[in-house]
């Protein structure tokens, strides 16, 4: 269903300036489309994970996909990239929770300068959230940490 749907929509539609698709009186953000990665939610691994340098230049949330948009360094490794979630939550309203967007460079010591947009599904966390609170809708506050940046955003559901 999701090939014949991509196939009829790129037959109608059209891109406005700002690379959103209009189709009819419908607008879908590209960003959908684009591959994610579950956010992991583990203390042990949010206490360990790799920390490397990155450059956190913009977050955003659509639907329950968080799109990082992000700058590093390199160019001869393999790069890996995750968002762990801690299982601590801080009782506040509304509740927040740490995360972690890790960064293995694996030594990589090309300087090379890259600018990516990463995705990751926040449904782990909405469910774990589900399970602990018993609330089917909820907003929690996110405080991203990545390299020596902490940026917070809010994620209703």
């Amino acid at each position: 269903m999701f090939l014949s749907l991509k196939i009829v929509l790129s037959s109608i539609i059209t891109v406005g300036l700002l690379g959103l698709i209009v189709v009819g009186a419908f607008i879908i953000n590209p960003i959908l489309f684009l591959e994610s990665e579950d956010i992991i939610v583990s203390n042990s691994l949010y206490l360990s994970a790799p920390q490397d340098n990155i450059l956190i230049n913009d977050v955003s949330i659509i639907g329950n996909k968080l799109v990082i948009n992000g700058s590093y360094g390199g160019g001869c490794e393999e790069h890996i990239f995750r968002l762990i979630a801690s299982d601590t939550w801080l009782e506040s309203y509304p509740v927040q929770t740490p995360l972690l967007f890790s960064h293995e460079a694996n030594d990589d010591m090309c300087t090379a300068f890259f600018t990516k947009l990463f995705v990751f599904n926040l449904s782990p966390l909405k469910e774990r959230y589900k399970e602990l609170y018993r609330e089917n809708s909820a907003t929690i506050r996110l405080r991203i940490e990545g390299g020596n940046e902490l940026v917070e955003i809010s994620y209703s559901y």
